[in-house]
Formats: structure tokens, sequence, C-alpha cells
């Protein structure tokens, strides 16, 4: 039953370090990390939007009605993720 106990009491201690990192980090680098965050995604979308296009040339699959606004979803996805990261770079 001790074992328990001191399991338990590790669990505790290892979420209150956890959570104080936490908040730290969140002060100091947050605009930074949300900015690299929106741009990562920005080029996740870019890259994605290249990948359908790129099947569509090839031929690997007809241009159908979900395809193309597939591609277009990601287009305009990579482009708002683009200004919101340009924005938090001026803040």
């Amino acid at each position: 039953m001790g074992g328990m106990a001191n399991k338990k009491g590790a669990s505790q201690r290892r979420r209150s370090v956890v959570g104080e990192r936490g908040s730290s980090a969140n002060e100091q680098g947050g605009a930074s990390e949300k900015r690299l965050y929106e741009k990562w995604l920005s080029m996740l979308c870019v890259g994605m939007a290249i990948f359908g296009i790129g099947v569509m040339l090839v031929g690997y699959k007809a241009p159908t009605v979900g395809l193309v606004a597939t591609v277009v979803m990601l287009i305009g996805a990579s482009a708002l993720f683009a200004i919101k990261a340009k924005q938090n770079m001026r803040e």
C-alpha cells in the first residue's frame, strides 16, 4: 500500500512541474511558437495542395468536384495561415 502512495505523490509532483514549465513557456515564447506553428501549417497546406494538383496533372485521378474543392480549400487555408503568421509577427 505504501508503494501506491509514493507513486501517487510522484505523479502529482510531476504534474505541478509540468504546469509550471507550461505557464512560463507561454509567457516567454508564446507568440513566437504560435507564429512558427502557423507558418508550418501554411507550408503543410501548400505541400498538400501541390500534391493534389500533381495527382490531377499526372492523370492518376480525374479532377472531380471534391478533389478540386479540396485543393482550393488547402490553398485558401494556406493563405489564411500565412496572413495570421504575419500578423503575429507584428505583435
